[in-house]
């Protein structure tokens, strides 16, 4: 048997590649890295998940049997070492810490607590004299005989991993209670969780255990948005801060990473995010946030919003007094002194001391760890999962715990065969599984490079091209016209409207939306986008909206204006061939017609009749083609790191576009793919294109797609491009997506992010439903607002609920390719 052979056949290990100097590179298999989530049964832990949890259970034991850091029953420090001196953290620092967690658990009344790792039981003291009950958990034996042995009245301390809520053991404890517990608290133990996976399937099991009205307390998280920052604290240089980053054993996430987690839950949800109030600057003040997720809660008070620097000249004093007064509020944009140093900063230890004797609270803010905040009363701190969603950047230290479990079984297994051993001997995991936040961010700014490279190729950037920059990937500089192409695409639509409206809607009259559809001979399928165009006026100040639904005019069109050169000025910058611009202009001077049916949107974009080419006149504008090329970048990455060949299914495939830019992106992989698309006519069109490299078939995301024949767990990678702003109901759809993936699996998206006037003026008419078709959009966040695309918040929302975790979006938000809001999304299957 070879070396190659003989790793293979250990189940975890999905590839074998050899190196050109002899060396090998084993990939783990990604069942291995998985939890698979068993409504009311503990997981099933994939073998190096684990591994890693017993590598823990024997620290801790170890930790407990030999320490000497204990002071008294409430306050042993077994384990408790600064990072950077590796002493123990003083005693009154952490009273203070443990005093401050059981005043945020104490705040929301609890009578029963479940707590998961509730470690030499700090917090047990503290919180069972204010309790019913109180049910605590670890894996480690020698606390758990000591706690559970001291006798206290209403108190059971039994041996569970935070995974076996639902074990036997967990559930006869509880049982005790005679009703579901009010508080599930894991504090300070989500750090020792192996990934993202196994903490979605603890808290939703905490999730599904609190009774209703209840909270989850997952107290002392490390934010993995200020590792970073903590790690140059502690380091000379740049390199080894990254270096001391990549090897952080423990787990630390950030407020989208859980609000993607909170989301797949099948509870109502909303968060409340705490910044650390100690009084000392010690790294458990400065890199750690305390979040409450409030289970099937009333609604959060709406607070009136006041920015920080509005506060002036006295900001402390000023926030006393609206601290002090009846109603709601909240202050944002707090400078945290402890990490921004900055006129105003604050600390969360100086804004607790302002906030002294009221019912306030100082929160961490939801998108900058630097900053903070401050809400009166502290209810009106939760938020909804929609207004943390995002894509994450946890750090997971499973993948270097398999990557170093694999080099030690590859090195083992060989030995064992008498075979011999590389001097190279290397392993990696697949993507989307156990990745640390260092390799996250180089994977975004290597899909990023790609994306800019192919402009350079392409010399597609809508601005003169250098000569040499072809050689170098497209910087900013060289697309800093791209905002002012959009802003002028949007001007000229709401010009256009503004004319079209002012034929029935004079200044000094009023009308109802209904009473406009009807003066414009509005055909019922299209009655959606003229409602939409009246609200879009009015959002942007061009008409009024009266109470009682009559709409006024608030502008007069300007009738002089030739907006036809600027029309084709903002297409070139815009990477859009000169056709395009005919379609855009044609259509503005049909609006009439096209409201009325009289013209057919379809006949003004594909006027020779030939689809596929004029659908492929989008295809290569600057958005199209930096996404594409980024797209074809995460397929490379992805084939490179599972076993051959790779399973790949794109959904609404259509012309073509991104199929292109996958496969280039796949080079010579071996891969099996699936073309699909709703249509037989694109499917026959891309294999007479495409031939036998591609499988293709016939599929609808508005159906099961199982149901239709896909296979049912048989993906490592879905593309669904441009296509889920066709979905009746996203959320649905992107289920369905979910059935088809493998463990591990990926999904891939692109779409715009924003409305974009001149679509909604022109091609928003290829997306009329037909007679007796729900809207789009009806059952999921669209759904009510007309709107045919989501926001930048919603659409990582939709893939969260779908438990689908964000890990990575492109382009970032400071880029001139933001202007066009057409956007790259990688998921992750949960």
């Amino acid at each position: 048997m070879t070396p190659y052979e003989l790793l293979l056949a250990h189940p975890w290990i999905a590839r074998v590649d050899h190196t050109g100097d002899g060396g090998l590179v084993v990939t783990a298999e990604p069942a291995a890295l998985t939890v698979r989530h068993e409504p009311g049964h503990p997981p099933v832990l994939g073998d190096l998940v684990a591994e890693h949890l017993e590598h823990w259970g024997e620290v801790y034991d170890w930790t407990y049997r030999s320490s000497r850091d204990t002071h008294r029953p409430g306050l042993d420090l077994s384990g408790w070492r600064a990072t950077d001196t590796g002493e123990p953290l003083p005693a009154e620092h952490m009273a203070e810490w443990a005093d401050r967690t059981a005043e945020l658990v104490l705040r929301h009344r609890p009578s029963r607590v479940l707590e998961l790792g509730c470690g030499t039981g700090m917090l047990l003291h503290r919180l069972h004299p204010h309790l019913k009950g109180y049910v605590g958990t670890d894996i480690a034996e020698p606390v758990v005989a000591r706690l559970d042995g001291l006798g206290l009245p209403g108190v059971k301390v039994v041996r569970a991993a935070a995974h076996e809520i639902n074990g036997e053991a967990v559930r006869a404890a509880l049982a005790g209670f005679g009703e579901r517990p009010d508080c599930v608290l894991l504090n300070s133990v989500t750090q020792c969780f192996p990934s993202v996976e196994y903490l979605a399937a603890v808290l939703r099991d905490a999730i599904d255990a609190v009774a209703p009205g209840g909270v989850v307390v997952v107290g002392d998280v490390r934010h993995s948005g200020l590792l970073g920052e903590h790690c140059r604290r502690l380091e000379a240089t740049a390199v080894a801060a990254e270096q001391r980053a990549a090897a952080d054993t423990e787990l630390l996430f950030d407020p989208a990473t859980l609000a993607a987690v909170a989301a797949g839950a099948n509870r109502r949800v909303t968060i409340s995010l705490f910044a650390k109030t100690l009084a000392a600057d010690t790294e458990l003040t400065r890199y750690r946030f305390d979040a409450v997720l409030h289970v099937d809660a009333p609604a959060s008070p709406a607070a009136t919003v006041h920015a920080w620097d509005t506060l002036r000249p006295d900001r402390a004093a000023a926030l006393a007094t609206l601290a002090g007064g009846d109603d709601p509020v909240r202050i944002t944009g707090i400078p945290n002194g402890l990490l921004r140093p900055a006129t105003g900063a604050e600390s969360g230890a100086s804004l607790r001391a302002v906030l002294e004797g009221t019912d306030g609270a100082v929160l961490l803010d939801p998108d900058d760890p630097t900053l903070l905040q401050v809400a009166v009363p502290a209810a009106a701190a939760a938020m909804p999962v929609d207004a943390l969603a995002g894509v994450g950047r946890p750090h997971e230290p499973l993948g270097a715990f398999a990557r170093a479990r694999l080099v030690e079984v590859a090195r083992r297994e060989l030995r064992r065969a008498g075979l011999p051993v590389p001097g190279e001997l290397a392993a990696r995991v697949p993507d989307g599984a156990g990745r640390d936040a260092v390799s996250l961010a180089e994977d975004a700014a290597e899909a990023d490079r790609a994306g800019r490279l192919a402009l350079a190729r392409t010399g597609r950037t809508g601005a003169p091209r250098p000569a040499d920059l072809a050689a170098e990937a497209v910087p900013d500089s060289a697309l800093a016209h791209l905002p002012h192409a959009i802003r002028t695409f949007d001007e000229i639509a709401l010009r256009a409207l503004v004319s079209l409206m002012s034929g029935v809607l004079p200044l000094g009259d009023s009308r109802t939306a209904e009473e406009l559809i009807e003066a414009l001979g509005t055909a019922p399928r299209h009655g959606w986008i003229v409602r939409r165009w009246l609200e879009v006026l009015r959002v942007e100040g061009l008409v009024r909206r009266h109470s009682g639904g009559r709409y006024e005019a608030a502008a007069v069109p300007d009738r002089a204006r030739d907006d036809g050169a600027e029309l084709d000025r903002a297409c070139a910058a815009l990477g859009y061939p000169d056709e395009m611009a005919v379609f855009f202009r044609t259509a503005l001077a049909c609006l009439p017609e096209l409201l009325r049916d009289e013209i057919m949107a379809q006949a003004l974009l594909f006027p020779d009749g030939d689809l596929l080419t004029s659908l492929s006149k989008d295809q290569h504008n600057v958005s199209n083609t930096y996404l594409n090329a980024a797209l074809g970048h995460v397929l490379a990455r992805a084939a490179a790191t599972r076993a051959r060949p790779l399973r790949v299914v794109e959904l609404g495939g259509g012309a073509g576009g991104s199929t292109t830019a996958a496969l280039d992106g796949l080079g010579s992989a071996e891969v099996d793919y699936l073309f699909s698309d709703v249509s037989r006519f694109f499917t026959m069109a891309a294999e007479d294109r495409f031939g036998d490299r591609l499988r293709y078939a016939l599929l609808d995301i508005n159906a099961d797609l199982v149901a239709q024949g896909a296979e049912r767990g048989g993906a490592d990678v879905v593309i669904a491009a441009n296509v889920l702003h066709c979905a009746r109901h996203a959320g649905r759809s992107l289920r369905w997506i979910g059935e088809l993936l493998a463990p591990g699996g990926l999904v891939v998206v692109t779409e715009a992010i924003r409305e974009h006037y001149l679509v909604l003026a022109t091609m928003q008419f290829l997306m009329s439903p037909r007679e007796g078709q729900p809207d789009l959009g009806a059952g999921d966040r669209r759904g009510g607002t007309g709107r045919v695309f989501f926001t930048g918040r919603e659409l990582p929302a939709e893939l969260a609920e779908a438990g689908l975790r964000p890990v990575l979006e492109l382009p970032e938000a400071a880029s001139p390719l933001a202007a066009p809001a057409q956007h790259l999304f990688v998921a992750a299957k949960l």
